[in-house]
């Protein structure tokens, strides 16, 4: 039987497939260390075509106390192939996970959270078929398949083992190929090989460095799961006659201590072609037009009250500044409809858009 992926290694790889998309694009460092519940992928992003780091963490250093970051696993993304949407040219992600970027989606459990899994697990099942000559490394190696068979009819390829697994007679692994064959007309046959480069058995100590996070993460990294929790989800209607509406707003992370504990909530408006009003309504909860959300009340929902300003179609921008965030990883907008109507129901004729 073949020894397979140990539990800790720093190995280059590079991946090709039947799906372009899917290409390294260049070699990448993986170091993996399920013992110590962290990872890190060092990649070329297909987008700018420039090297960035993922990286995972459980418990990482730095984290604030009380925050997500401090009880479970943290996502990290450095020198990202968005810089558009980055602060301080990193990014971190805590349950629910928003963006897995080069690691395996297995990973990811039901609930959005990380479960660092073994590397290319075997299965039970594997037939060893003799030694095979790599020509992407110049060496041999010994090949073992599934018994399971993958028909890759779309692409021609044909009857494929669903997985098989290369490595050295000192149980290095240098060669991983899986398949899977489409399922529906809007599916596509996949058949990826990954060659590995070079692959040392654990974690020497010139790699822990790799490991380290910038200095007060939380504060210079942008929060991914930054956001509103918003309900209900829906157009709303004010009218010049009093007619009111309102929804319940909460944050989704607590404000980064270092950034001070406060968030202040504005609304800003964003017309456009069709919704191209600028002030439909007036904000305010308990009549105090200051909307403020601190490390008590974060998570806790207020009540905010509209009332008609304008006549119009208005799309508003939620904006916190304070605790980290002034900078949102997604956008989150609503619409407002001033018009002559019903307050929260509905408007008299045709909703007053694009006029």
């Amino acid at each position: 039987q073949p020894k397979g992926f140990p539990k800790q290694f720093v190995a280059i790889l590079n991946q090709t497939s039947y799906l372009s998309w899917k290409d390294s694009n260049a070699p990448e460092q993986l170091i993996y260390d399920s013992v110590n519940q962290r990872a890190r992928f060092d990649i070329k992003g297909w987008r700018a075509k420039q090297n960035e780091t993922y990286m995972i963490q459980y418990k990482p250093n730095g984290a604030e106390h009380g925050a997500p970051a401090s009880e479970g696993y943290t996502l990290f993304n450095f020198n990202p192939d968005y810089p558009e949407l980055t602060k301080g040219n990193c990014w971190y992600n805590t349950r629910p996970i928003n963006d897995f970027g080069a690691f395996p989606y297995t990973w990811i459990t039901v609930g959005g959270d990380i479960d660092i899994k073994p590397w290319f697990p075997l299965p039970d099942n594997l037939v060893y078929k003799g030694a095979e000559w790599i020509p992407e490394l110049k060496i041999d190696a010994l090949r073992y398949d599934s018994s399971d068979i993958c028909d890759l009819k779309q692409s021609d390829i044909g009857k494929v083992p669903c997985l098989s697994y290369f490595e050295r007679n000192n149980g290095t692994p240098v060669k991983t190929i899986q398949a899977r064959a489409a399922v529906g007309s809007f599916d596509s046959d996949e058949y990826t090989s990954v060659f590995y480069l070079s692959f040392i058995n654990s974690i020497p100590s010139e790699a822990e460095s790799l490991f380290n996070l910038p200095a007060r993460w939380p504060s210079t990294c942008g929060n991914a799961n930054n956001g509103y929790s918003k309900s209900p989800v829906r157009g709303f209607i004010v009218t010049p006659d009093g007619g009111l509406d309102n929804f319940t707003l909460a944050l989704q992370t607590p404000p980064v201590h270092s950034l001070g504990d406060e968030v202040t909530i504005s609304f800003r408006p964003k017309p456009d072609w069709y919704y191209n009003g600028t002030e439909c309504s007036k904000f305010t909860v308990d009549s105090n037009p200051k909307i403020i959300f601190t490390k008590e009340n974060w998570n806790k929902p207020q009540r905010v009250d509209m009332t008609f300003s304008g006549y119009g179609c208005c799309t508003y921008e939620i904006e916190g500044m304070g605790g980290s965030y002034e900078w949102q990883y997604q956008e989150q907008t609503f619409v407002v409809y001033g018009c002559n109507g019903i307050g929260g129901y509905g408007c008299n004729g045709k909703e007053p858009c694009g006029a």
